[in-house]
């Protein structure tokens, strides 16, 4: 193996390690994942999961392609983005929770989040937008295979970012039956998500 690459492996490693970081640690997207799969179960939020990562793998591309540079140009887009990601994560956990405390009739009649819900919380979720600039400005812009390597890296991202979000839906299914129960997991998810949030938004309007 030449110097070229070894250099290649060693950022694709690299790469790997970081979308591993990233997808796997906790979030707003990754605490949705562990509510649905307590409440609905592993399989009916796959296509949630499926839709997330998607999501985040189009935004990868398109940032990869370009919109990066109209997210700091006009910083202000992120600063709604935060906004309205933080309303929607609220919004979508005030709904499992609220399904959490129903008797099976009315289980019976709910639905998970879908594939479409996936997909539009990774959009209006500012730190799937900055993951991805980040990604962009550290692993791609300064390689010569521009391309390719933008290519190569929303692969990584897919490989690992779904089954990363698979894995807290299935800590969800199983913590919620250790805890006593869908609703009190779901409660403390929910809770957990907010003080999450909050924490975001503290921090990301004083950077701004």
């Amino acid at each position: 193996m030449n110097a070229m690459e070894t250099s290649t492996v060693s950022t694709f490693i690299a790469m790997a390690g970081f979308a591993l970081a990233t997808s796997a640690s906790p979030g707003p997207v990754n605490i949705i994942s562990a509510m649905s799969g307590a409440k609905f179960g592993v399989s009916r939020t796959t296509p949630y999961i499926l839709g997330a990562t998607v999501g985040f793998v189009s935004i990868l591309a398109s940032t990869g392609l370009g919109f990066s540079f109209v997210m700091t140009r006009f910083p202000f887009i992120v600063q709604i983005l935060a906004i309205l990601g933080s309303i929607y994560m609220l919004y979508l956990a005030y709904k499992l929770t609220r399904a959490s405390m129903t008797g099976i009739e009315e289980f019976e009649k709910q639905s998970p989040p879908n594939m479409v819900a996936g997909v539009f919380a990774q959009y209006i979720n500012p730190k799937a937008w900055i993951v991805a600039i980040s990604a962009i400005s550290i692993y791609v812009s300064t390689s010569q295979r521009y391309a390719a390597t933008l290519t190569v890296f929303c692969c990584i991202f897919f490989v690992i970012c779904f089954p990363s979000l698979l894995i807290w839906s299935i800590m969800g299914a199983s913590l919620s039956k250790k805890l006593g129960g869908i609703r009190l997991f779901n409660i403390s998810m929910a809770l957990l998500l907010a003080v999450s949030i909050a924490v975001f938004l503290v921090e990301f309007f004083r950077g701004t």
